[in-house]
């Protein structure tokens, strides 16, 4: 039974490898058709970058608000997958892990109250901190 499953198996592989050997062949020559037809591929042939060219310098500084949204994002993304293992044993964990859930999300509140005390979340629109930030740097 097993040396049956194997050559199976064997000749399951070998289609497999002549099918993609075959699809790699017509793509292959459809290219070379599109190169006797006069299409220039210059541009696939280079690096890919997403976006289009830039006709200015490229090096203008990251906003402050795109970094702050990422720092933001973090914990409260992990919360979510923090969440998920709580769900799935909710009735094994009994009063403990509602207790340890609570604390959990007690923490996490009281996090979100602070940043909005400390207006993180409020974007001007000149891409500056809404609050003065003292880097301890003598200029």
């Amino acid at each position: 039974m097993l040396q049956d499953l194997f050559n199976n198996y064997i000749i399951l592989v070998g289609i497999i490898g002549i099918a993609l050997i075959g699809i790699n062949y017509l793509i292959v020559e459809s290219s070379k058709l599109d190169e006797d037809n006069g299409f220039d591929y210059s541009e696939k042939l280079g690096p890919f970058e997403c976006g289009f060219n830039s006709f200015e310098q490229s090096n203008n500084p990251i906003p402050v608000a795109f970094i702050l949204v990422a720092l933001l994002f973090l914990p409260f993304d992990l919360e979510v997958s923090s969440l998920l293992p709580y769900i799935m044993s909710i009735y094994s964990v009994g009063i403990y892990g509602l207790i340890i859930f609570i604390i959990f999300l007690l923490i996490l509140i009281i996090g979100f109250i602070y940043e909005l005390n400390t207006k993180s979340l409020v974007f001007n629109t000149l891409n500056k901190p809404s609050h003065e930030i003292k880097l301890f740097i003598n200029n």
